[in-house]
């Protein structure tokens, strides 16, 4: 805990500590000397939280020694939610176990329920208490950690379902997954491999014209595109809000595959951001059968305010799919999403906050920080990255953003209003660029992306291969995000207004134009070499 001893002789004196806490932390006043007391209590006052909560960030007491104390001092049982009948709660449905998971409430299979909950919501639970005693009859407390933890062991399949197959079961038209399943797949996908042949058998006069002038248009679009951006005024700094009872809870999430390496250096990125530890939880995800990577993360399993979720083996291996899977047990109301080697600037949760917080960001559904290149001495490939993600994240999302147009989102460093990411329907675990297709889903549901100048350093790829396949992902996906939301171009239109489908289709489009245009002029090279 922070050193108070310099606190000692301003702290009130009480003949009995216990009372010097509210409820949620009554428990622990014999561990703490007068000075903890008085620095915990003003701690929890500014950052609006509970003393339970500063008690837990700082390592004074453990979630369950928390709980059990808690329990004690309201006269309730403790429910540990171990294996058993006993303890087993209902049948439930898959937004029901959502809501128990976001509440924390649980009806047991004996009609009794039990509560995990923890900081002002604990305190309110108290006073009810209060008022009617006979509620202590009919509950038990536990901690969230170990609802969690149950949640994961006796619904690993409904979890599964969950994260792999909801928004194509629910929404099908907007999941990559159903694309060969419906008509309106299976006839863009024939036109796209009609374009595709024409492409690579363009060797008519008639025919080779035909492709570069249809080509030229949507390049031409490109560049303008890309030349209203460059007229743009630089993008001011977001201040970053530091009124820490105003910070909103936050949740971390990042996904893991392959990553014992990066593993200290991720830790000590996300402990270096400045934000309160009350009010910050980090998800990391991993797969099943990633042995190192878990023994890396082993040694900081009781790191307060860090949490490893296993994701459920159940449809496609992706990272869309491992970020559903963390996403019901996240606690914030602000979502935040990196990667394993990503170095965020240290004020970027504040100044997204502060985009979320200021007027007329209620429609703001996605904050996007900038990503740079950070090992540019690595070799011309990576050079060649820094500057295209110079051009994208510096020059022309903060344009798009700055106009209310909708953007396709980079992979990482998204920071989402929770009520929004649910709202429409989370990632698409069947879309290798979950982030570019999340994008247009928001925009097309009303809700805004704003840029901030906030930076994350992460590494390119250095090597051809490595390059290659992440650019074949690339163009994958962009075809996937065009086909699934060509699907109803009326919809897209309504939702983002003609100028923001005719952006989308620049953009994403663009690339692949831009890509066939490429083969075609080496196409026609080798045909005048030879």
């Amino acid at each position: 805990m922070t050193p108070v001893t310099s606190r000692a002789e301003s702290a009130p004196r009480t003949a009995d500590p216990s009372r010097a806490l509210p409820a949620e932390a009554a428990a622990m006043a014999g561990r703490l000397s007068a000075a903890d007391i008085h620095y915990t209590r003003r701690r929890a006052r500014r950052l609006d939280v509970g003393v339970d909560e500063v008690l837990l960030a700082s390592g004074v007491a453990s979630s369950d020694e928390l709980a059990r104390g808690a329990a004690r001092t309201l006269g309730v049982g403790f429910e540990p939610l171990e294996a058993g009948p006993a303890t087993s709660p209902s049948r439930l449905h898959d937004d029901d176990m959502a809501a128990m998971l976001r509440t924390g409430l649980m009806r047991r299979a004996d009609g009794r329920l039990v509560v995990a909950a923890r900081g002002l919501a604990l305190r309110r639970f108290a006073t009810d208490l209060a008022r009617d005693p006979r509620l202590r009859q009919r509950v038990a407390l536990t901690s969230p950690e170990r609802l969690a933890a149950l949640v994961r062991r006796r619904f690993e399949v409904q979890l599964g379902w969950r994260a792999a197959y909801r928004l194509r079961e629910r929404r099908p038209d907007l999941s990559a997954g159903t694309l060969g399943a419906s008509r309106s797949g299976l006839a863009l996908g024939i036109l796209a491999l009609a374009a595709l042949f024409l492409i690579v058998n363009a060797t008519s006069i008639v025919g080779t014209w035909v492709m570069a002038v249809l080509f030229s248009l949507v390049l031409l679009g490109g560049a303008i595109l890309q030349l209203t951006a460059c007229t743009l005024a630089p993008q001011a700094p977001t201040a970053p809000l530091r009124r820490d009872h105003a910070l909103p809870y936050y949740t971390l999430i990042v996904p893991l595959y392959r990553e014992a390496r990066v593993v200290p250096q991720l830790l000590d990125a996300l402990a270096a951001l400045d934000y309160p530890r009350e009010k910050l939880q980090v998800l990391l995800v991993i797969e099943p059968d990633d042995a190192a990577t878990a023994a890396a993360l082993a040694p900081h399993a009781g790191r307060p305010g860090f949490e490893v979720i296993v994701a459920p083996d159940a449809g496609p291996r992706t990272k869309p799919k491992a970020m559903n899977a963390a996403l019901p047990f996240a606690r914030g109301t602000i979502i935040g999403i990196y990667d394993a080697e990503d170095m965020p600037e240290p004020l970027q949760l504040r100044e997204a906050c502060a985009v979320f917080q200021r007027d007329g960001g209620e429609r703001i559904g996605c904050v996007q920080a900038r990503l740079a290149i950070d090992n540019l001495a690595d070799g011309w490939i990576t050079r060649q990255f820094a500057a295209e993600y110079a051009a994208y994240f510096d020059v022309m999302l903060p344009m798009l953003g700055a106009y209310g147009l909708p953007l396709p989102l980079g992979g990482t460093s998204n920071h989402f209003r929770r009520e929004a990411l649910e709202g429409v329907g989370a990632w698409d675990p069947f879309n290798v660029t979950e982030d570019a297709d999340l994008g247009v889903r928001l925009a097309a549901a009303g809700w805004r992306t704003a840029v901030i100048a906030s930076t994350t350093d992460e590494e390119a790829p250095r090597r051809l291969p490595a390059w290659m396949r992440q650019r074949t992902r690339w163009y994958k996906g962009w075809m996937q995000t065009l086909l699934v939301h060509s699907r109803h171009p009326r919809r897209l239109v309504q939702g983002t207004g003609l100028p923001g489908a005719v952006v989308l289709a620049l953009l994403l489009g663009g690339g692949l134009t831009c890509s066939a245009q490429n083969r075609m002029s080496f196409r026609e090279g080798s045909n005048v070499s030879a």
